[in-house]
């Protein structure tokens, strides 16, 4: 395993049926694509940004950011002009090598073991070096595509373009509603609405961004939807193999899957892709989530072909206001520590995330041609991406 070997990564924010098509990828006799194993690892990179540039020490627990109006810009722009070859603290090694032992080794148990070995002193380096024990412990002879597929982390695609030249990418987009259903699980492991939908239109401004507008990943870069996968599956897989270099194999759908995973079967039992979850938001989440997803991420919505449950939604603020949100008591702990505290996430922090969904709708629907494109950045990470949104019809992304 070298930095010129055959590799794929499979991102999307999670929720999105990144596991599925990890799943199907895996199947294919060329290619592994393990799931999760190195969600710690590329958290850990994120942590070493802002000790690199901020000379601060994140805490482990620490998510990947969305960079809408919090993080650092400096930390962000840093990560979209770097790459993965830098040297990793040994603090932040031994954090990185526990995290995924304690947390990734769930998905992938094999590794724990012999993670605890591992030489390498450069990201890159222990890039590759899991990479192999990945190989080691569930490769199959004939793979030619070394793969993973981790979740929430887009921006990292460039770093690891640069890094490694013949790394292909795949990002998944769902229906946003879906996604929230998906998280809108028992109390105690909810994030707030912002969260989901800030981190899902992340997603879909990366996906434009690497398929229109990114010289570097060009011919390195696919992106594909959850629904086509469930509706025409071979159609859309046969898109990836194309951009790997493999020929479609049927077993990509027709083996057994692993264990359910909102739209797939148990292994042995299993017939194949399943569409049985594609349109459970309607049972699962209350008219103020849904209505919510459909104002704050419609004009994604519509550039991608989703359809909505309301077609004039009101939108001045005090309607915007009186939306309910998740509660604090079902948030998530980490999520709890980032509103901090009941009182605030209630009064003021609602409030204050209302206003900037409030400044980018009236960007999104103005009549101005003339905008500050500086201010534009700030809501829309990149004015020619605001520019595409406003465009009236469905787009192909």
């Amino acid at each position: 395993m070298n930095k010129d070997s055959n590799m794929v990564l499979v991102t999307g924010l999670a929720r999105s049926g990144t596991t599925l098509l990890s799943e199907c990828l895996d199947h294919h006799p060329s290619i592994m694509c393990i799931a999760d194993p190195m969600n710690e690892f590329f958290k850990g990179f994120m942590r070493y940004a802002y000790f690199h540039v901020e000379n601060e020490k994140k805490d482990v627990g620490y998510p990947i950011d969305h960079f809408f109006f919090s993080g650092s810009k400096e930390v962000s722009r840093f990560i979209d002009e770097t790459d993965f070859n830098h040297p990793i603290p040994p603090y932040l090694k031994e954090e990185i090598l526990a995290r995924i032992a304690i947390r990734d080794g769930e998905y992938c148990p094999e590794i724990i073991e012999p993670l605890q070995y591992c030489k390498a002193t450069t990201f890159d380096g222990l890039f590759l070096e899991i990479l192999q024990l990945l190989f080691d412990a569930y490769g199959q002879e004939g793979t030619t595509c070394f793969g993973v597929k981790t979740a929430w982390c887009e921006q990292l695609l460039k770093p690891l373009a640069r890094t490694f030249p013949n790394m292909k990418f795949v990002n998944i987009i769902r229906d946003p509603r879906a996604v929230i259903a998906s998280n809108y699980q028992a109390d105690g492991s909810r994030f707030p609405l912002f969260f989901n939908i800030r981190d899902w239109r992340k997603s879909v401004y990366y996906h434009w961004k690497f398929e229109n507008e990114d010289a570097l990943m060009k011919d390195r870069f696919v992106g594909v939807k959850y629904e086509d996968i469930i509706a025409e599956p071979e159609k859309t897989l046969r898109k990836i193999t194309d951009l790997l270099g493999v020929s479609y194999s049927a077993d990509m759908i027709n083996k057994g899957f692993k264990k359910p995973n909102s739209s797939y079967q148990v292994s042995e039992e299993s017939n194949g892709i399943i569409s049985g979850s594609k349109d459970k938001w309607k049972k699962v989440l209350p008219p103020d989530t849904i209505l919510q997803a459909e104002i704050y991420c419609g004009e994604e919505m519509k550039k991608l072909g989703y359809s909505f449950t309301q077609v004039n939604p009101p939108i001045d603020y005090n309607s915007l206001v009186n939306l309910k949100d998740n509660l604090f008591e079902s948030l998530s702990g980490w999520c709890q520590d980032i509103v901090s505290d009941k009182e605030n996430y209630e009064g003021l922090w609602h409030q204050y995330n209302i206003h900037l969904e409030s400044i980018r709708l009236l960007l999104l629907r103005g009549n101005n041609t003339q905008y500050d494109k500086s201010l534009v950045a700030d809501f829309f990470y990149q004015y020619e991406y605001f520019i595409w949104l406003r465009q009236q019809g469905k787009d192909s992304i």
